[in-house]
């Protein structure tokens, strides 16, 4: 990993940025957190099983409301309560840097003040996307175990991300469960460095990723619902262009032979996974045990490319409640994603960066067959403050993160080949279900990387 290759690249300051996570946790409970992989789009590589999504593509959260103010515009019914917050909205990612604009979120709530549902129009700017108006639409359930979301976003450039998810943990009564999603998506600020562990920050290059994907699984709750059964059968169409990122080269011009690039890739899988879940909470745990292996077979149907290969996954996380009431979490997670097999496109690859993996480099910035992963953080309990009559609780949580992509055995203990992120995350949290966080990772490559977002990196 060699030198920095300059780009434009804006920063917030810190205020504004716990700003939007104080806003998003005391007003907006029972949002969940970000998809697939708990991240933000269905990037390439090994996603989990089905959880809650995100805003959209660019993880969007709101700013705070001056303490002691009540919500702009609010009426009440015998049935509901509406909450109508015009807000300015800011979001930040390593690839595009800031996007900022204007969301109104109305929140649907009963009585009781659990929200039932929340419809959000926006209008943001960013400057490789041009100006997105968008529109989201999340409906929940009592127990957080059904739900289901719609979101559109256009740009006035040839970003879009479209979403339908519906997911039931819980069918008949806590036997079955239930995902579907569809998505389409366009990012013109997607990055590439290569492929293999030592593929250089300097190599840093730009493309224009397309996604169409449509999934579908059914399976069954075992042992008080301790252990989940399901299959899997998606569709995955993929496509690559130019950027829009003017200071980065075309990815397409440095890395002809990406495989797949110029291809682009279809891919149907069929796929089995198996759970063991013992954690007290499904979004905001404090101890407890999640396991969690599959197996797949991935049919390339890419013309030219028409190949069979396979992927195996496991991963493992636990947290431990410590302290003198309990107040401070051990979280820690482990996974190594194996495949094996001819033709496969680098879309479909393991992958290692971003929020949800190592925080100190952007999304896609590791790519090759195989790839092993520790996280370890320490969620240090700060304080707590209560807004609106609602309660929330503050962490600082220092972390490290430690993986590796790898195509052979032998490059395992290749210890220089590791990439290492250090760095310290500051979480909100209001239980049972929201978590804002706002996380500092560090590399030697990209200095300092900050995220904004929802949900626990894991």
């Amino acid at each position: 990993m060699t030198g920095k290759v300059p780009r434009p690249r804006r920063s917030m300051s810190l205020p504004i940025l716990a700003g939007w996570i104080i806003f998003f946790v005391t007003v907006t409970l029972g949002w969940g957190p970000r998809s697939w992989a708990e991240g933000p789009m269905m990037r390439p590589g090994p996603p989990p099983g089905p959880v809650p999504t995100s805003m959209g593509p660019q993880g969007l959260t709101f700013p705070q409301l001056p303490i002691g103010s009540p919500p702009p515009f609010t009426y009440s019914t015998p049935f509901d309560n509406t909450i109508v917050v015009p807000l300015p909205a800011i979001g930040d990612d390593y690839n595009s840097g800031v996007t900022y604009g204007t969301i109104v979120p109305i929140l649907y709530t009963k009585p009781s003040g659990r929200i039932t549902s929340i419809l959000a129009p926006s209008v943001m700017y960013n400057s490789y996307m041009g100006l997105e108006a968008g529109v989201r639409y999340y409906r929940f359930y009592k127990n957080n175990l059904r739900r289901w979301h719609v979101v559109a976003i256009q740009s006035s450039s040839i970003m879009n991300f479209y979403e339908f998810h519906y997911r039931d943990l819980a069918m008949d009564q806590g036997k079955y469960i239930m995902d579907i999603r569809v998505k389409d998506f366009k990012d013109p600020t997607w990055q590439f460095f290569g492929i293999g562990p030592n593929s250089t920050f300097s190599d840093q290059s730009n493309f224009t990723l397309s996604t169409t994907s449509v999934h579908g699984t059914f399976g069954a709750n075992m042992f008080d619902s301790k252990v989940r059964v399901w299959f899997m059968e998606r569709y995955r169409s993929y496509g690559a262009s130019p950027g829009q990122v003017s200071a980065l080269p075309y990815t397409g011009t440095l890395f002809p032979t990406a495989p797949g690039f110029s291809t682009g890739a279809q891919i149907l899988t069929s796929r089995v996974n198996a759970t063991y879940d013992t954690r007290d909470n499904h979004l905001i745990p404090s101890s407890g045990t999640y396991a969690h292996i599959f197996g797949e077979l991935d049919n390339n149907m890419s013309p030219g490319q028409s190949s069979v290969f396979d992927r195996f996954n496991a991963e493992y996380k636990f947290w431990l409640a410590h302290g003198d009431d309990d107040q401070d979490i051990l979280a820690i997670r482990a996974f190594v994603n194996l495949m094996n097999g001819p033709n496969i496109p680098f879309f479909a690859m393991s992958t290692l960066g971003g929020p949800y993996t190592l925080e100190g480099f952007g999304f896609g910035r590791f790519y090759d067959y195989d790839a092993s992963l520790l996280n370890i953080e320490e969620r240090i309990a700060a304080f707590n403050l209560t807004l609106f009559n609602i309660e929330s609780q503050w962490q600082i949580a220092p972390f490290l993160g430690v993986g590796e992509v790898f195509r052979d055995a032998y490059q395992v203990t290749q210890w220089a080949d590791y990439a290492i992120n250090p760095g310290v995350g500051f979480r909100v949290q209001v239980k049972p279900n929201v978590v804002g966080r706002f996380d500092i990772g560090y590399s030697t490559e990209a200095g300092a990387v900050t995220y904004v977002g929802i949900g626990f990196p894991f």
